[in-house]
């Protein structure tokens, strides 16, 4: 099931055909075809099953061992990420030992140890290989699933979920997989917090004893050992291993879209785009064109080598890079074109893109091209030799998709005799702009724009899920000034007389960050001193404090003067009575429209501060009044930083004369939080040495 991808790493083409005044329409003769001195893996079968393949290599006392199970379980439906907490759970206790005496024997050796749902790795200095194994075959004949280790497993994954939310790659990642093969089909279910939270251990150990079974299993022995020693301890260590009946599910056929369509989902706030055109294709590991679609992908897209690079980065100055790859794979190949651009050049990005496609299908690469092409793959080749467990994992695929049995020893006979004709030949069979998923993740200012792609001449929206949704609907509001708008929220929040009665404001709260848990304490005092606090396990991990035109900051105990453009940020929290005068702080408003936020009609304004480098996007409830979320896009040291905040559970300060503020605060972004305020209380009596 595991796909295997041609590499897009940007490594130099190693050829000195470039320096070679030749004729290039005259393809030179073929010398002898290259001869691979490959030595075959030694290989022996267990009585259950296990089928266990031997490559010795005595340069270093390090052995490995890594099992590859070949499984295709059912649909993991409204528990998807079930299978991928299976591997830790694996090696997280077993029977015999409890998850920290395993790590602690693991650790006591030296030894790399870790498992996925399709296998295990494990490597160590040959003398501790008894060690090394007895963990393995432990975990894999008698792990016993912990709810608690489940428990932080979900948790983790949950805030990973959230902090990828508003993620680019990740999002381009979750539609691409619906779009191109169907949420009926295993690599179509897309992780949601939901299906995280439907996890039981019940359901991680029907997976552990249905699949984990050695006649499913290839084990790869590398290193400073012989035949004889690893026929010695494979028997020993999983002899006993039972074997069992796994069942292989049945996926249903997928094909390419009938006509191209672009597909968008909106990231708000965004300021560049990323661009997915992207299609499954039929590409059996193993198979005669596999070798042939390297080259010509090579050539397309899969490296800093490859015509969309030198296009759209080199040439336009578009991107920091655009690639292309070509994924073969025993149920379904992939074929995905990459590359992120500037919101204005978006659509002009797309049609270079599709350019480069056909141009690879109507036009004959050059000879002098494909030379270079097929001198890098051949080099690549020769370099992955040098690792022996390059050789185990040759025998492995062999083995397990039913290849020529001299595949790889032929290898570069196959890549010295692909001709141009074969690379137009390739383009035409795999590379389909005609029939392909235009995804784009970005900001909709720029949809419409990128309709001309789209066959039906429509945009097809998606949320971060892949999920079809309505396109938000952004109108002008007749007779609503911005002006309004803002005083209708200055009276939800307690009106012009509670926000100037406001003195000093003291707040508390807790938190939780990527599973961590924290306190935060604010105090402030109108008009220019503020001071924040955070705390995590009773201790003070960081600290702002402002006093009037001086501030400082910790990190850790690390003392720094503010920053100036952070000191006009906290200037602006300081004075309470901020809302009532914008334009002291250089902040402008304007009235863009109303969009549905959360299933209610919201305004959306955009706050314009800091010289015009920060663009805040504000939804204020239209019944309401309150602020419900903002949108900020920040300069950053020349980077663009995109944070969401939702605001909700207004409630009274005490002593704020009907003051009201947000109880609840979350954030989405790099380190997404959730702020829950405990107490907050106006006019208390702040002293002035809080803030010396």
């Amino acid at each position: 099931m595991k796909k295997i991808l041609f590499s897009i790493c940007a490594i130099s083409l190693l050829s000195t055909a470039y320096a070679q005044k030749l004729d290039r329409s005259i393809r030179p003769k073929a010398g002898p075809a290259p001869v691979i001195n490959l030595a075959d893996a030694e290989t022996f079968t267990l009585d259950n099953g296990l089928k266990v393949f031997v490559v010795e290599n005595h340069k270093l006392p390090l052995v490995t061992y890594a099992f590859q199970l070949d499984v295709r379980p059912q649909l993991q439906g409204n528990k998807v990420g079930m299978e991928s907490f299976v591997g830790e759970l694996i090696t997280s206790g077993t029977t015999n030992r409890t998850k920290d005496q395993f790590d602690e024997q693991t650790d006591e050796i030296g030894a790399s140890l870790g498992a996925s749902s399709e296998g295990m790795y494990g490597q160590a200095l040959t003398k501790h290989q008894d060690q090394l194994l007895s963990l393995m075959s432990d975990a894999l004949l008698n792990a016993k699933f912990q709810q608690t280790e489940l428990d932080k497993l979900k948790k983790q994954t949950i805030s990973g979920l959230t902090a990828n939310e508003n993620e680019p790659d990740a999002m381009l990642e979750n539609v691409s997989k619906v779009l191109n093969y169907g949420k009926s089909h295993p690599y179509g279910e897309v992780m949601t917090e939901n299906t995280v939270q439907n996890i039981t251990l019940a359901d991680c150990n029907n997976y552990y004893k249905t699949y984990f079974r050695p006649n499913v299993a290839y084990l790869a022995v590398v290193g400073d050992i012989t035949l004889a020693q690893a026929k010695e301890l494979v028997n020993k260590y999983f002899g006993k291993w039972e074997k069992g009946d796994v069942p292989r599910a049945n996926y249903p056929n997928v094909t390419p879209p009938a006509n191209t369509k672009v597909d968008f989902v909106s990231r708000e706030g965004a300021v560049q785009s990323v661009i997915g055109i992207t299609y499954p294709i039929e590409l059996q590991p193993g198979t005669p064109d596999v070798v042939k679609v390297r080259a010509m992908n090579e050539i397309l897209g899969g490296s800093s080598q490859g015509r969309l690079f030198l296009n759209l980065r080199e040439s336009k100055a578009w991107t920091y890079g655009a690639y292309s790859s070509m994924s073969a794979d025993d149920i379904i190949g992939t074929a995905t074109l990459y590359a992120k651009a500037r919101n204005v050049v978006t659509d002009s990005s797309v049609t270079e893109m599709i350019a480069e496609m056909n141009r690879i299908r109507n036009e004959k690469v050059s000879q002098e091209d494909l030379q270079n092409m097929l001198n890098y793959i051949s080099g690549t080749f020769a370099i992955g030799l040098e690792n022996p467990q390059t050789i185990a994992q040759f025998a492995i695929s062999i083995e397990r998709y039913n290849m020529p049995k001299d595949y790889y020893k032929n290898y570069l006979k196959r890549v010295n005799a692909i001709t141009v004709d074969d690379i137009q030949a390739m383009a035409q069979k795999y590379v389909h702009p005609e029939q392909a998923n235009i995804i784009i993740v970005g900001n909709k200012s720029e949809a419409d724009k990128l309709k001309k792609f789209s066959s039906d001449g429509e945009l097809h929206y998606y949320d971060n899920y892949g999920n079809p949704v309505k396109p938000v609907e952004t109108k002008v509001v007749n007779g609503v000034k911005v002006e309004d708008v803002l005083n209708k929220y200055i009276a939800a929040i307690g009106g012009k007389a509670a926000l100037e009665g406001l003195k000093d404001l003291t707040v508390a709260a807790t938190g939780e960050q990527m599973g961590q848990q924290f306190n935060v304490s604010i105090k402030s005092v109108s008009p220019d001193k503020f001071k924040q606090t955070v705390f995590m396990g009773g201790n003070e991990v960081q600290k702002m404090v402002l006093n009037g035109d001086k501030g400082y900051m910790t990190q850790m105990g690390n003392r720094q003067e503010m920053p100036s453009d952070e000191m006009a940020e906290y200037k602006e929290q300081a004075d309470l009575q901020a809302d009532l005068h914008p334009g002291q702080y250089g902040i402008s408003y304007t009235l863009l429209g109303i969009e549905n936020i959360d299933g209610k009609d919201a305004y959306n304004v955009q706050k314009v501060s800091n010289n015009g480098k920060d663009k805040t996007v504000q939804y204020y409830d239209v019944e309401s009044g309150f602020l419900v979320k903002e949108i900020t896009n920040k300069t950053e040291q020349g980077q663009q930083i995109v944070s969401i905040k939702a605001l909700s559970n207004y409630k009274e300060v005490k002593n704020g004369n009907g003051y009201k503020m947000p109880f609840t605060i979350q954030t989405t972004g790099s380190q997404p939080s959730k702020i829950s305020i405990s107490s907050a209380k106006a006019n208390s009596g702040i002293k002035d040495g809080e803030f010396k």
